[in-house]
């Protein structure tokens, strides 16, 4: 099926079992900290698990970033025209021709005066998937303003039903409803991703993961919306506990300039809000030398986005991490931290700022503000427990 041999299989995977090992001998000591490479690997081959997590986050972070530019999901598929089934040409040949094609039709003039109204490029990612001849055909989603929709479905109906590349290719779906799909428009295009993956509990030989593979055919791609993954999974780390969609996070950050590449690409640093001395200054994310980004750790510091600098009232107040809130006192001329109000807080930055009471000295912990904190929790159901007085959290520590 798909054109794959037993002699395909075979070579495949011992290819792919001779770099694991490899990979499972390779650490890095970073500092006290020993790095296992295939651990640490986003690979659809070797580390299939981590690389689906890391494509289902870019999903979601995607279909986030259309809502907030009010974008509606339109699904497409192309296939190639009947010249390209007669086994003349190679898939990875036709996924390129494939590619060129939806080049062309995303850069047709009703795309162009869309870029202008938005502001920014089409928003998309597609998939590659193979007929039983083995011949590629492509899936795409792609985000378009509601008025949109319609135009585009013209334009898309028209341009791919004549000869006008010389391809005669043929449009075969355009679908912008979703109420009658379970999960909606994001279990249906995941529901294709996900065949591109193996199942690790099946013991059937899929076939069509080794398609991908010998015919060095990507999987998933989408438009340059989000952060870089180069930048992306250098830094990561440094924002999962802090935001609850941490690409989009990262995109909004490097678009404004707070996280930058620097020295050809060698560094990544960050604008940051400085605790001891009440001032906005860079830490290194991420360098090529790990003995320079150890050292620049040292510093206290928490990562900041300058857009939630506002002023109310004639005060500046800086908001670090979504949680924590610095004021501008005039009188001791440098940032104090405000204290946090619970009630406040949404549920994620809720249950968030309580492990980091959770994980505090008790000695360094003020009681009667752990008890509203944890008192919050129970009320919302994120927590079982009884609410108990505030009382009892100022006169002993066994409440804990």
């Amino acid at each position: 099926m798909y054109g794959i041999t037993q002699e395909d299989i075979e070579f495949i995977d011992s290819k792919i079992e001779n770099q694991k090992r490899y990979l499972e001998n390779f650490s890095i000591d970073f500092g006290d900290k020993s790095v296992n490479m295939l651990d640490n690997t986003y690979s659809a081959n070797l580390n299939p698990k981590k690389y689906f997590s890391e494509i289902n986050n870019r999903v979601n972070s995607m279909f986030n970033y259309a809502k907030d530019y009010g974008l509606k999901p339109v699904f497409v598929t192309l296939t190639a025209p009947s010249k390209y089934h007669k086994g003349h040409y190679t898939p990875n040949e036709v996924s390129k021709v494939l590619t060129q094609v939806w080049n062309k039709f995303t850069n047709l003039q009703i795309f162009q005066k869309m870029k202008k109204e938005l502001n920014h490029g089409l928003v998309y990612f597609r998939v590659y998937e193979p007929h039983k001849s083995g011949v590629p055909h492509l899936h795409a989603m792609i985000f378009l303003p509601s008025n949109y929709i319609l135009p585009v479905k013209k334009k898309f109906k028209a341009y791919f039903s004549s000869d006008r590349l010389g391809t005669n290719l043929k449009a075969m779906d355009y679908k912008y409803t979703w109420y009658k799909e379970k999960g909606g428009a994001t279990a249906y295009i995941m529901k294709y991703i996900t065949k591109t993956f193996k199942d690790e509990q099946s013991q059937q030989i899929e076939h069509a993961i080794y398609w991908y593979i010998k015919h060095k055919i990507r999987r998933f791609l989408t438009s340059r919306t989000l952060a870089p993954l180069t930048v992306y999974r250098k830094i990561r780390y440094y924002f999962k506990n802090h935001y609850k969609d941490d690409f989009n996070t990262v995109t909004n950050m490097v678009k404004k300039g707070y996280i930058r590449r620097e020295f050809n690409n060698t560094s990544i640093s960050m604008m940051y809000y400085n605790i001891e001395t009440g001032e906005v200054e860079d830490i290194i994310l991420w360098n090529k030398n790990p003995e320079l980004l150890l050292n620049a750790r040292k510093k206290p510091c928490k990562p900041i986005s300058l857009k939630y600098t506002k002023k109310t009232n004639e005060k500046e107040i800086v908001n670090v991490n979504g949680v924590d809130k610095f004021i501008f006192s005039k009188t001791e001329n440098q940032f104090v931290e405000l204290p946090t109000i619970p009630t406040k807080l949404g549920d994620y930055s809720l249950q968030q700022y309580f492990m980091t009471l959770e994980n505090t000295h008790i000695e360094n912990l003020n009681l009667h503000h752990y008890g509203l904190v944890k008192n919050e929790m129970i009320k919302r159901g994120l927590l079982v427990g009884e609410i108990i007085s505030l009382n009892e959290y100022g006169n002993s520590f066994d409440t804990f």
